[in-house]
């Protein structure tokens, strides 16, 4: 039997609401996870954010999850305290040139003997650490960092109410078997005003 899923599209940043090729980058994420969505038996949508932002998007006809995403331990009781489901899909509002494929692929990786799991791909850029004076004293090994994308998949189960921080969307309990898989390129997250116009700069030039 197919186990229930909630995907959830989480709105981390006002840049959300910003426009990406003449539509709003959120809802681009939005379009993404439906198209996921609807190819999942048992799948339903929801949109977490606080409740401004969620008044944005109240013609929506999906769950709304009325917490800070941004804060793990909000994140993690507010999807409890939701509509049920035994896995939690969440994909961050700020990743709208992430394709389905990935999605299928977090999902097609979820096997019996993991918890959670999310893409990854590798760190190419040169990282320096500096001292409190702003000084360059060393070169941090690449090979021992990974860039984190979504969507993370994590089974309800596996989600710890007690904990208060995590290096996922939501804490994982101490018994938690995690995994990764290899996150696409065009996930990449936009932070910034000027990275929308690289992003576009880009699209227009792969065009």
């Amino acid at each position: 039997m197919t186990p229930s899923l909630k995907v959830v599209v989480a709105i981390t940043s006002p840049i959300a609401f910003h426009q990406l090729k003449n539509q709003a980058i959120l809802a681009t994420c939005i379009q993404a996870a439906q198209s996921f969505v609807a190819s999942i038996n048992g799948a339903h949508l929801a949109i977490a954010g606080t409740a401004a932002d969620l008044a944005k998007v109240a013609d929506l006809d999906c769950e709304k999850i009325v917490c800070d995403p941004n804060q793990p331990a909000e994140l993690a009781a507010a999807i409890k305290n939701g509509l049920a489901a035994e896995l939690v899909m969440i994909h961050d509002s700020q990743r709208p040139l992430t394709q389905q494929a990935q999605f299928e692929r977090v999902y097609a990786a979820l096997t019996a003997d993991i918890d959670a799991i999310r893409p990854v791909s590798p760190f190419t850029e040169t990282l320096k650490s500096i001292d409190a004076h702003d000084f360059i004293y060393e070169t941090i090994d690449r090979t021992s960092m990974m860039r984190i994308s979504t969507p993370e998949l994590i089974r309800a189960s596996a989600i710890d109410l007690t904990a208060d921080t995590s290096t996922w969307f939501v804490p994982l309990t101490d018994s938690a078997k995690t995994s990764v898989v290899d996150a696409d390129a065009d996930s990449a997250r936009i932070n910034s005003e000027k990275e929308i116009e690289l992003m576009s700069y880009l699209l227009d030039w792969n065009k």
